[in-house]
């Protein structure tokens, strides 16, 4: 190679890698993506085949994510109808005030059986209090190492939420007290890696995820580049494990770093059948 091709060559690269960074951060953070899942369980009572849950998870709010791609998001998640609506935790990122903001967006959420919500490890490091207040105040119900009843009484759901595993004091057994042995069981949990602890502890058939943001930044054929702890197993997408289940989000906003590649902001659909 003369030094011609050399200097070719290099400005090639050079321009393929600015205009990589170019979209990594100012279009895919902004190319919300829907993803549809269909889960089969076990036992699932014919009034609850065709239940329909719409995920959302990681917020973010602020400095990286703007609230336009959250309205956006809350936007098509009423236009899908769900049944019901659950928000997997980590609505700031390091300003605990950015919930006043975000709350009243989230609070446009509608589902025929509710809108339901954890915390996430930001948001326990930051102010729960605020987060908590400020969400219940939008009829978003809190769930913090408690269960319920969702869904049609012919076959309801019992949907357990569990408080941060990395900053919280989770606990599942606590969470599921009041299930019954015929309903199906709902787990939400912001880290997903708690999974294998929650399927030995309780009856958990579904748990539902974010935390991991998917990595945010994903080479082709080697997967994420960087992942946090509790997030590093079942990161990104369904896992099942002894015939339960795990799906993770990929999440909406960023932290470390404003960027996304070949990973996208995510609302999920899910839609439960009988196995």
């Amino acid at each position: 190679m003369n030094r011609r091709e050399f200097l070719c060559l290099g400005g090639g690269t050079v321009v393929s890698c600015i205009a990589t960074g170019g979209y990594a951060s100012q279009i895919e953070p902004n190319c919300l993506a829907l993803e549809r899942r269909t889960i089969r369980l076990p036992r699932l009572s014919p009034a609850l085949d065709g239940f329909r849950i719409a995920l959302m998870s990681d917020h973010h709010l602020f400095p990286f994510t703007p609230p336009k791609l959250l309205e956006q998001a809350v936007d098509q998640a009423n236009g899908l109808r769900p049944d019901m609506i659950v928000l997997g935790g980590d609505y700031i990122c390091a300003d605990v005030e950015s919930i006043r903001e975000l709350a009243p967006i989230l609070g446009r959420l509608n589902a025929r059986y509710g809108v339901f919500a954890v915390p996430g490890n930001y948001d326990r490091l930051f102010g729960l209090s605020l987060i908590r207040s400020q969400l219940t105040a939008q009829s978003i119900e809190f769930l913090v190492n408690r269960g319920l009843h969702v869904g049609p009484g012919a076959g309801r759901l019992f949907l357990a939420g569990l408080d941060s595993v990395c900053t919280g004091v989770p606990d599942p057994i606590g969470a599921f007290a009041g299930y019954r042995e015929s309903d199906t069981t709902l787990a939400l949990v912001h880290e997903p890696d708690y999974f294998p602890t929650m399927i030995k502890l309780t009856p958990v058939q579904l748990q539902l995820s974010g935390h991991s943001h998917g990595g945010q930044v994903r080479i082709p054929l080697l997967g994420p580049l960087i992942l946090p702890f509790l997030g590093r197993i079942y990161h990104t997408g369904l896992y099942e494990l002894n015939g339960r289940f795990v799906y993770t989000g990929r999440g909406l906003g960023m932290v470390g770093l404003p960027l996304r590649f070949s990973c996208p902001p995510e609302l999920t659909e899910i839609t439960l059948e009988p196995a």
